[in-house]
């Protein structure tokens, strides 16, 4: 089990409506970054850009804010360089501008990781930790954290979180995004959710959000043996979310049958299923 050192960067976040601000901009002026969350100064020349903020400055080529301005991406600047939020491995990763003010999704190979059609990532998450019934003093499980935001809204209402993440390529995406800054204050376990629970705590946990990718990715993070370790950790009458979403339906497949069916013979009551959502359940 390898705890994780979560560090956010220090720049400043350019988003695409910043880019076309900056590509128009004059001598010095102030613009918006970190999605509108802070405001710095840049001061424009023919061929770059220059943004000072607290930390520094950095210069920003026009090439550089064009692609940006004509893409869904995000670009960091700051002591590190200025470079693309995203990550080129076995699969293409990147951040994913969904407007200003707004959290940012991740996505794999095309593929969005959070809920972001009539909703956004922020308000999804929210929606999960008030289903899980996060309380202030709580101690919470989340298993995948993706970039945090089912943490972070822990967090936010009082609770301590220990929250286990396999992919280190999303949490460095993470460490970049305004957004996931509070990633800081949990307990980040780097490793494979199904093995890190061997190691954990008996009854331990008042609540898990579990939020795994989808069953044709991790199946082993919906089988019997893994709920079995779930409830190994968590007390009794402790609170479980379990996202589930959708796949499969037009196929006529219902995941969360089997999941419900799943977490029954794990000792769980199962006490709400929400179609298309997720499953709500009660460590017996």
């Amino acid at each position: 089990m390898r705890r994780y050192s979560f560090t956010p960067r220090r720049g400043v976040v350019v988003t695409p409506k910043t880019a076309e601000v900056l590509l128009t901009a004059q001598g010095c002026v102030h613009v918006p970054a970190n999605f509108g969350l802070v405001v710095v100064e840049a001061c424009a020349s023919s061929h770059h850009v220059e943004l000072i903020f607290e930390q520094g400055s950095v210069e920003i080529t026009h090439e550089a804010l064009t692609r940006l301005a004509r893409s869904d991406k995000l670009l960091y600047a700051g002591s590190e360089g200025v470079y693309f939020l995203e990550v080129r491995a076995q699969s293409y990763y990147k951040l994913r501008y969904l407007g200003e003010g707004v959290a940012p999704t991740v996505e794999i190979d095309g593929i969005h990781m959070h809920n972001i059609v009539g909703t956004d990532p922020l308000s999804d998450a929210r929606r999960k930790v008030e289903l899980a019934g996060v309380r202030r003093g709580a101690r919470v499980l989340d298993v995948c954290t993706g970039l945090g935001y089912t943490t972070s809204q822990s967090l936010l209402r009082g609770a301590s979180v220990v929250t286990v993440e396999k992919d280190e390529k999303v949490l460095w995406l993470a460490e970049h995004n305004p957004f996931s800054a509070l990633l800081e204050k949990a307990e980040l376990i780097l490793g494979d959710a199904f093995e890190v629970l061997d190691e954990l705590e008996d009854e331990y946990f008042d609540n898990v959000i579990h939020d795994p990718p989808t069953l044709a990715l991790a199946g082993e993070l919906y089988s019997l043996e893994f709920y079995l370790k779930l409830r190994r950790v968590m007390r009794k009458g402790a609170r479980l979310f379990h996202y589930t979403g959708a796949p499969g339906k037009h196929r006529g497949l219902n995941i969360a049958r089997g999941v419900a069916q799943r977490l029954r013979r794990a000792g769980f009551i199962v006490e709400k299923v929400i179609e298309g959502y997720g499953i709500v359940a009660v460590r017996g």
